[in-house]
């Protein structure tokens, strides 16, 4: 891949993959892993398969902002064990707690969440889904069928 191939992989995916960023990681956040993770497809643009370079750059984002919660978490609870704790939760967190939608989002485990938002959010189908999460485009549509069911269950029973 030439560079300027790549600028132009760069100039067409940066706002798809600062999008799904922005779903996942904290605002402030979202330049520097957008950074990072076009800084990985650089050095491994020679591996990138021609037509599927966003749910590649997915893929990465997705080990990105793995690694950045990891760290973020760890940072988290040393911080913790120095502040007090907090004496009541805050209004905003409140009125997200009453909310049916973020409770069905909550109710759903990670993996759930990751693939209902691959293809809500992100709008791939199934078959790009499939190489973003490394497995076979019928996984995703039997995973994907029985998440939207239970999500729908779950939010009926939180209405």
């Amino acid at each position: 891949m030439t560079p300027e191939q790549f600028q132009t992989i760069f100039r067409d995916y940066l706002s798809p993959i600062s999008k799904y960023l922005a779903r996942r990681v904290e605002p402030e956040s979202i330049e520097d892993l957008a950074s990072d993770i076009f800084a990985i497809a650089w050095q491994k643009r020679d591996y990138i398969p021609s037509g599927s370079e966003l749910p590649w750059l997915y893929k990465t984002a997705r080990f990105v902002v793995s690694n950045h919660r990891r760290k973020k978490q760890v940072a988290t609870r040393f911080l913790s064990t120095l502040l007090p704790p907090a004496a009541a939760p805050s209004a905003e967190n409140l009125a997200l707690a009453e909310m049916g939608l973020a409770n069905s989002w909550a109710a759903l485990n990670e993996k759930e969440r990751e693939l209902l938002s691959l293809s809500v959010y992100e709008g791939l189908t199934s078959k790009e889904i499939a190489k973003v999460l490394d497995t076979t485009e019928n996984s995703v549509n039997i995973r994907l069928s029985r998440v939207k069911q239970k999500f729908l269950q779950i939010l009926k029973e939180n209405q």
